[in-house]
């Protein structure tokens, strides 16, 4: 996302009610002071690894009215004075000059000023600058540097400083000499492959006419050092030998694994499991082979034609798209393996190595590429294109055969990314003949899809649109509304949290109607069944989402009425964004009013997913703070979190 011009204000101003604060956007309530916290965004926003800066509205206000959008437009008092005072401020107060880049518009009659901070180059971080700390009585002033997460600000570790440190270096971890290794750890059939694959795209490059030595020199996969030619980590990542990997990177292998069910942990004695440990170069295509041995195929025989021809559910292009991608953007830094797992109903690519683009961006032209020699040996092999066009290519391939779309997923935090192919038809026989009721509509074929997975899944979200289109957040969030405000979808909640599901007279697939007017969000009530399955899903909620009409009851209703009235009002007066201590200290409350809690309810009362509630539940269950129902079971269906007493009974408290 490129710097937005003081047109496209309004733009941000709609992203940050569908979307709330997230990453690249900070909503400011200020008026003739910048105020302090300011300091901390910019810090984040210069400092944060691939999130390409963000955007600061100042004159923003956030409000809890339901009935309302969650920001409005409170406006600054002296728009000339705050920037003078930011352009100050970032002259003079960081470890290195900030330059924003400054535009104002007005937005409902007041005055909003917008403020984007590019990412610093590698080189100037971490961005950092004195901060008091310790009040009157203790005073201190200490070098804070800040990082960003979709829950703001936060204040850099010294594991976060020394990561940052360590950007500065000018060549990529790729290029590292890897001591102790010789060219004896160099595989000759990985060589000769690459020869093979580089001599069928171009027969005449001048690098086959080497030796295997200097090949692999002018690859930047070995260096001589003190007259002995040692691998770099591509060399061994790419051409070394087992023996060699398992020494110098043990726990750098690819593990296929076959699992019975659709959930992890859901009948994990019976899988099947396949360890790789070998250069890229052989990798791959035994890789692709047991992906591909495992899928079901379809067998027709073309008019006219007297050969066959097979289909895979998911296209083969697209598993080895995903595959290729999955092992040259890894972070190899990070000692762990690259998991491939199929599913009863889908698969799963999971890597160390949160993805250098945005989620919003993959699938745009250019690539940030993190391991820049493996990438060009792939792309001279014809594995990779290195023009960032992977994602879309992915995309395309799973719509031509009228699949789901595909789900990516990246956490810079926890530096990982993963990728899910389902094996289910979106476009079907079925979708086609309840899309017929809408012909007086005028659908795209954008739409189209977005309203059969909304009836597919009983919900569709911004996230799930970019996925279904490959378009950005706006683009994306523009569909939606076109579509709520012809009635065919209804939105719910606000900010982060919002999704859609289509009106309950579109749901039956009989039923003929035509286009009238959208219902009343006030009067749309939810209930989400009990025995839903909430496992490992990308979603960002729970699935079998029910519309009930003004007399219903929803499930969230439902479970604050089991709570006591004062931690009811706690919860609801809750903002967005809920920091790591409230957030274990609501929890906590939760789980002791109540003789049993499951992961799928607390996320409902919170409004978020069952894998927040999980993670935020497992640190407390370390602890000891939280026990399990069934402990000996940990992923068990039927598992609930308690409160527990000294002596491991459970704790129910009455009131507070």
């Amino acid at each position: 996302m490129g710097y937005i011009r003081d047109t496209d204000i309004q733009q941000l101003f709609e992203e940050l009610n569908t979307l709330d604060e997230h990453t690249r956007i900070e909503a400011k309530s200020v008026t003739n002071q910048l105020g302090e916290s300011i300091k901390e965004t910019i810090s984040a926003f210069s400092n944060e690894p691939g999130l390409g800066g963000g955007y600061i509205l100042l004159g923003v206000s956030h409000q809890n009215d339901p009935e309302k959008p969650a920001y409005y437009p409170s406006g600054v008092n002296e728009p000339d004075k705050l920037q003078n005072d930011l352009n100050s401020l970032c002259a003079n107060i960081f470890s290195s000059q900030i330059r924003p880049q400054v535009a104002t518009t007005i937005i409902d009659g007041k005055v909003v000023i917008d403020v984007f901070i590019e990412e610093a180059p590698d080189g100037l971080k971490p961005i950092s600058f004195e901060k008091k700390i310790g009040g009157k009585s203790h005073p201190k002033i200490i070098t804070a540097a800040y990082r960003r997460n979709a829950s703001g600000d936060i204040l850099c570790t010294d594991t976060d400083t020394a990561y940052l440190y360590t950007l500065r270096k000018m060549r990529p971890y790729d290029e590292t000499i890897i001591s102790g290794t010789s060219f004896a750890d160099i595989e000759p059939h990985a060589i000769s492959e690459y020869r093979r694959l580089r001599a069928k795209r171009k027969p005449n490059a001048s690098e086959l006419q080497l030796n295997d030595s200097d090949l692999l020199d002018a690859l930047h996969c070995t260096k001589i050092v003190d007259g002995v030619v040692r691998p770099t980590v591509s060399g061994l990542i790419l051409f070394g030998t087992e023996k060699a990997l398992k020494k110098y990177f043990p726990m750098t292998r690819l593990d296929y694994l076959r699992v019975k069910g659709r959930e992890w942990g859901e009948e994990m004695s019976e899988y099947y499991t396949l360890e790789l440990r070998e250069g890229l170069m052989t990798l791959l295509p035994k890789a692709e082979v047991a992906i591909m041995d495992d899928m079901i195929r379809e067998f027709s025989f073309p008019s006219g034609s007297l050969t066959r021809s097979e289909q895979t559910p998911i296209p083969y292009e697209a598993i080895r798209e995903v595959l290729v991608n999955t092992v040259m953007h890894r972070d190899y830094e990070v000692s762990g393996p690259t998991l491939v797992i199929r599913f009863a109903d889908r698969i799963e690519f999971h890597n160390p190595g949160y993805s250098l683009k945005s989620l919003d961006k993959i699938g745009t032209p250019g690539s940030k590429t993190r391991n820049p020699n493996i990438a060009d040996v792939l792309h001279e092999t014809e594995y990779a294109e290195n023009k960032g066009t992977g994602i879309a290519k992915i995309r395309d391939f799973m719509k031509k055969a009228n699949q789901d779309p595909p789900v990516f997923q990246s956490d810079r935090f926890e530096n990982t990314f993963s990728a899910i192919l389902y094996l289910h038809q979106l476009m079907d026989e079925d979708a086609m003949k309840w899309l017929e009721h809408f012909k007086d509509a005028n659908l795209s074929s954008e739409e189209s899809r977005i309203l059969v997975y909304a009836k597919k899944y009983d919900y569709v979200s911004n996230e799930i649109c970019r996925d279904i289109t490959g378009h950005d957040t706006l683009k994306a969030s523009n569909i939606l509304k076109k579509l709520r405000e012809k009635g065919l979808l209804v939105q719910h909640s606000h900010g982060s949290a919002t999704y859609y599901t289509l009106p309950q007279r579109h749901l039956d697939n009989n039923t003929d109607f035509s286009l009238s007017p959208q219902l009343s969000p006030q009067r749309i009530q939810l209930q989400v069944d009990n025995n839903a399955d909430f496992g490992l899903s990308p979603q960002l909620l729970p699935q079998r989402i029910q519309l009930l009409g003004e007399d219903g009851d929803s499930e969230r209703q439902q479970l604050f009425r089991t709570l006591p009235e004062s931690l009811r009002e706690e919860i609801f007066n809750l903002g967005q964004r809920i920091t790591p201590e409230k957030k274990e200290e609501l929890i906590l409350k939760i789980c002791s009013s109540r003789s049993e809690t499951t992961a799928a309810e607390l996320s409902i009362i919170f409004g978020k997913t069952r894998d927040w509630a999980k993670k935020s539940l497992k640190p407390l269950v370390t602890i000891g703070k939280v026990a399990q129902t069934v402990p000996d079971k940990p992923n068990s269906i039927n598992q609930a979190y308690y409160v527990p007493k000294t002596d491991g009974q459970r704790f129910i408290t009455e009131k507070w």
